[in-house]
């Protein structure tokens, strides 16, 4: 008995110094294996995180060569277009001017309604996960507070618009009232009531391009946005927003020739919107598209506000003047129609 309990103990100790010297022969025969993968662990991870910036940098490179190719391309491409527009500042050009303002206000209010507003709404519905779906019925949702962001947005673009036509138009009579006598103020009465008139246009023409500015910026955003998703969605959306910019260009420059800018100066503002479109697609696809539905959702509204401020109360007011032929108010009304039936069209296949 004491035999073989001495032989199990002989037979556990054995093992357990054979198992000792093969678990410290194969730490020490592959030690140097050990730290050699440890090592060339280092070393590759530098390197495959190395080639992996080097990719990242490419096609980030890539992402921003065709963005931006886009964005320069829409943006050219009316201004080419404004080259062969037969339009100036002289009367003979009136009439022809008139009709394109009247495209123009109907573009602006078919962009409003058609694309702005609702291109907000679907932003925000993404954003909150809401859909317009439940309609009015009494549900137990009957007592949700009523979502009033985009109209609001809408409100506070004509009011900032109106603010700030307002302020320019006090500087101006304000300067024009510093030096000036009482016998001067009564002798230059109707030549300061004219350039007092030009003023107020001029400021419209400005303020048009400071909205035709932030569209344009969210235009940008939506290319960037595109590329993002590929590059097919990106080149639809490129064709889209030209067909939708073609008309919206004309008409800016029929605003701008009509707040008494020349035509080259026209064109080079218009040409200067373009800053905003290629401001948007770079924050975009740095933002890699993540806010581009917040910034969607607060700018889209207020634009559509500044739009509709300056159909309204700039460019209708202007075609009301004057207008005692009815042949001529039946083309402006026509033409005011073909510039919404023109934003109907783009919004169905947007």
């Amino acid at each position: 008995m004491n035999k073989s309990i001495r032989g199990i103990i002989f037979c556990l100790v054995a093992a357990w110094a054979l198992c000792a010297v093969i678990g410290h022969s194969h730490s020490h025969s592959h030690g140097a294996e050990d730290e050699s993968p440890a090592f060339k662990y280092s070393k590759g991870a530098n390197e495959k995180y190395k080639e992996k910036r080097e990719e990242q940098y490419e096609s980030n490179y890539d992402l921003y060569a065709k963005a931006i190719g886009s964005t320069i391309f829409i943006s050219i491409v009316p201004f080419l277009i404004l080259f062969y527009i037969p339009i100036d500042g002289t009367v003979e050009k009136q009439p022809l001017l008139k009709v394109l303002l009247s495209f123009a206000s109907g573009g602006l209010l078919g962009d409003a309604f058609l694309h702005l507003i609702p291109h907000a709404l679907m932003a925000k519905d993404n954003g909150t996960g809401h859909s317009h779906s439940h309609s009015h019925s009494h549900s137990e949702n009957e007592h949700e507070p009523h979502d009033m962001s985009v109209g609001l947005g809408v409100l506070g673009g004509i009011i900032t618009f109106l603010a700030v036509e307002k302020t320019v138009r006090l500087f101006n009579v304000g300067h024009g009232h510093t030096h000036s006598s009482d016998k001067k103020k009564s002798d230059d009465k109707s030549k300061k009531s004219n350039k007092n008139k030009k003023e107020e246009i001029k400021v419209a023409g400005y303020l048009n391009l400071a909205a035709d500015f932030t569209h344009n910026f969210t235009d940008g955003l939506a290319i960037g946005a595109s590329y993002i998703a590929g590059q097919s969605i990106g080149l639809v959306t490129t064709v889209t927003i030209l067909l939708h910019e073609i008309p919206h260009e004309i008409g800016d420059f029929a605003i701008l020739v009509q707040s008494g800018c020349s035509r080259r100066k026209a064109m080079m503002l218009q040409l200067l919107t373009a800053f905003g479109a290629i401001s948007g697609t770079v924050i975009s696809i740095y933002l890699q598209g993540s806010g581009d539905g917040i910034v969607s959702s607060l700018i889209l509204p207020f634009t559509a506000g500044g739009f509709i401020y300056i159909a309204t109360v700039s460019v209708i007011p202007e075609l009301l003047e004057g207008s005692n032929k009815l042949s001529q108010s039946i083309k402006e009304i026509l033409a005011l129609l073909a510039g919404v039936y023109m934003m109907v069209i783009i919004a169905q296949y947007e």
